[in-house]
């Protein structure tokens, strides 16, 4: 599971968006060494016991317009498929999904600390970019935990501190949908929905649980003109969603539910929660070719199956 990749790394540190350099070399390493599927199919192979040795398939979530820019060009370089998960809302819009509006407001205050009592961090130091980093990391998993109303109001108010303005959203602007129509021309990418404004589902009501994935997934369906069989959670830790999204899911007709609890999907994984292996900048390459290899312990993601898909080798360890 990839994010957003820019031609560098960002600063502050960023966790979900790579550099492109990076990422190619990850990509090469895949095609190299594993069989990369459209997603759809490695989901059909894998409930029908046919996936062939090694299988995988790529995902990005969210819709940040430098997946048109900078990771689709490298996709197709390579003819590697993949899944876009969109958070359809901001789509088109310099509106931003409200992780990256904190990320931008850290990144870009002349504030020299931050109070997130609020949080139980207390006062927080802003003094150089490992400390925004920091504060930012520390801030956004403190936020998840928090009840959907609550989250929203908490955001706002260290948003106000920092002095953010909605505007330019740099690296996090969205895609818009003819750029959405557009890298999926040449039958490589795929679509799918990821809610409608990101949110934690566990933590929402009953009521925002149904709009935010009915009306992602009719989204979808409109442009696509095909009906969604496949989602992904935000955030998509096992305590990120309930009984309550996969009800709504079956209803909708959704087939398989992606989660990001690490691992490799198997036939005895829920269809609803399966895990995958996420990829961020803050992981050397030795340790991305570790962690898809099966060679990490199984609460970083090791063990056999497919992951999102992908079938580990019989024997572990690191294909060279």
């Amino acid at each position: 599971m990839f994010h957003g990749v820019e031609h560098e790394p960002l600063s502050p540190p960023c966790w979900h968006v790579l550099g492109s350099a990076l990422f190619r070399r990850q990509l090469h390493y895949l095609r190299a060494h594993f069989t990369v599927l459209q997603l759809a199919e490695a989901l059909d192979r894998l409930a029908a016991g046919t996936l062939p040795p090694r299988a995988l398939a790529i995902t990005f979530d969210d819709g940040t317009r430098n997946l048109a820019t900078n990771a689709v060009p490298v996709l197709r370089d390579l003819a590697l498929p993949a899944a876009v998960f969109l958070a359809t809302g901001p789509m088109g819009s310099d509106q931003t999904l409200w992780p990256d509006r904190l990320w931008l407001a850290i990144a870009r205050t002349t504030e020299t600390e931050v109070d997130l009592s609020a949080l139980g961090l207390g006062t927080r130091s802003l003094g150089g970019t490992a400390a925004r980093g920091g504060v930012y990391a520390a801030a956004v998993d403190r936020l998840k935990d928090l009840a959907d109303a609550r989250r929203i109001a908490v955001l706002q108010q260290i948003l106000a501190v920092l002095g953010y303005r909605d505007g330019e959203p740099g690296p996090f602007e969205m895609l818009s949908w003819g750029e959405a129509h557009e890298i999926v021309s040449d039958g490589l990418v795929t679509l799918h929905p990821h809610t409608v404004t990101h949110p934690i589902l566990a933590r929402c009501s009953d009521e925002d649980v149904q709009r935010e994935i009915i009306d992602s997934c009719s989204v979808l369906e409109h442009e696509t003109g095909s009906k969604p069989t496949i989602f992904a959670y935000p955030n998509g830790r096992p305590h990120d969603f309930d009984e309550r999204a996969k009800d709504v899911l079956r209803g909708r007709g959704v087939r398989w539910a992606l989660s990001t609890a690490p691992g490799f999907a198997d036939a005895h994984c829920d269809p609803l929660a399966l895990p995958r292996l996420a990829v961020g900048s803050d992981s050397s390459f030795a340790y991305f070719r570790l962690m898809v290899s099966g060679g990490l312990p199984r609460r970083y993601g090791g063990g056999r199956g497919i992951t999102a898909a992908r079938r580990a080798p019989r024997s572990p360890g690191v294909r060279r």
